[in-house]
């Protein structure tokens, strides 16, 4: 599971001229100051730390808390330790002519008007000083190397059997919140670094709930219980969820989880490399439109993931004219959520491979193994 970083550095160096060239820009250097970005591209996974990347610039700004450590991380980089914005404007101010390139979506404004000012300040004209554009990450984190694939399913294969070692405990009389401290401290037991965000556990009418965290209720004889989670592996997240029935399923519960299933099922079948992300979407939706469940779906489809837990790109009525390709790692969850009656929820993650997909969360949703009698 050896990352290539070097590769990665020179196909970003490859990138940013084009499109900076698409964008009108001529840049000096790009500034990355998103920590996942920052790891992403140089392997360093401390905080407080930016780099300034391109064709002839290759440094790593940091302090003396993490020398040593982007020292070791970030071999390839040359490591300075100096305040971010003054050691990134005097870097910037001697490389010649061209803006300094940024992603305005990571950078504040406060941080960016202190940052121009210095440049400014250190002789840069300001219309010249930088440049917002897109960082090339972003078109390439879409894309998951085989490195990258294998580390999220590590952190996949380490939920699977971390939700396999709660079921004992799925029962009447646990609290929510129990339930999930034992998914998190198993997960941990297994080699994840934390979970993959905070872990949802939503019982009975709580279910309605589709972000509802764990509380103090008592899981009932009767609830439908929503299990959303994940595991963090060496940086790179997994996300699965499923939903229990605690005793025999009622009809209603029955018809309406076979219904979710099997719109997460059309969905999954239809992933394949060339497929636009809103027609997957609209199978899922579709499906449910069919038996008049759709008004009850009020969330996309899925969403990539890496090493954050929600990524591009989505599965969306809203998405752009993408299209999925090879490489891309994708979850797919349907829900139905109504207030007066609770609600359930089915995740898988898979990966996009030439012909269709490959799962990388392989829990059962069988009925008749996630009803807990």
């Amino acid at each position: 599971m050896r990352i290539d970083y070097e590769k990665r550095f020179q196909e970003f160096c490859r990138i940013l001229p084009e499109e900076a060239e698409k964008a009108g820009l001529t840049l000096k250097a790009y500034l990355l100051t998103k920590e996942e970005d920052i790891h992403y591209l140089s392997g360093f996974r401390g905080d407080s730390t930016w780099l300034l990347a391109g064709p002839d610039c290759r440094i790593l700004l940091t302090d003396s808390r993490y020398t040593e450590q982007a020292l070791q991380q970030a071999p390839g980089w040359e490591v300075r330790e100096s305040r971010l914005i003054t050691g990134a404007a005097e870097i910037a101010a001697g490389k010649g002519p061209g803006c300094l390139g940024y992603d305005p979506l990571s950078l504040n404004v406060a941080t960016y008007r202190r940052l121009h000012e210095e440049l400014v300040n250190a002789g840069v004209r300001p219309e010249e000083a930088m440049a917002a554009m897109a960082s090339p990450t972003v078109r390439m984190r879409r894309i998951k190397d085989q490195a990258e694939l294998e580390l999220i399913g590590k952190a996949c294969s380490i939920a699977d059997q971390a939700l396999e070692e709660v079921l004992p405990l799925l029962k009447p009389g646990i609290t929510e919140k129990r339930l999930a401290a034992e998914l998190e401290y198993r997960m941990a037991l297994l080699g994840s670094e934390g979970p993959s965000f905070p872990t949802i556990v939503a019982s009975g009418l709580r279910g309605a709930l589709p972000h509802g965290l764990a509380g103090e209720k008592l899981l009932k004889k009767g609830d439908m219980v929503t299990i959303d989670f994940g595991a963090v592996y060496q940086g790179y997240h997994s996300d699965m969820t499923r939903t229990f029935i605690l005793g025999k399923p009622k009809p209603l519960q029955k018809d309406r989880y076979l219904a979710v299933l099997a719109a997460q099922e059309a969905a999954l079948a239809a992933l394949a490399p060339g497929k636009a992300l809103r027609e997957i979407d609209a199978v899922a939706r579709n499906y449910l439109k069919e038996i008049g469940l759709d008004r009850y779906f009020g969330h996309g489809l899925g969403h990539s993931l890496g090493l954050e837990i929600h990524e591009e790109p989505r599965f969306s009525p809203l998405a752009p004219q993408e299209f999925l390709a090879p490489g891309m790692v994708m979850t797919v969850e349907p829900g139905i959520y109504l207030p007066e009656w609770g609600g359930l929820r089915i995740e898988d993650t898979c990966v996009i491979t030439e012909k269709t997909c490959r799962f990388l969360t392989k829990f059962t949703k069988a009925l008749d193994e996630i009803t807990m009698v």
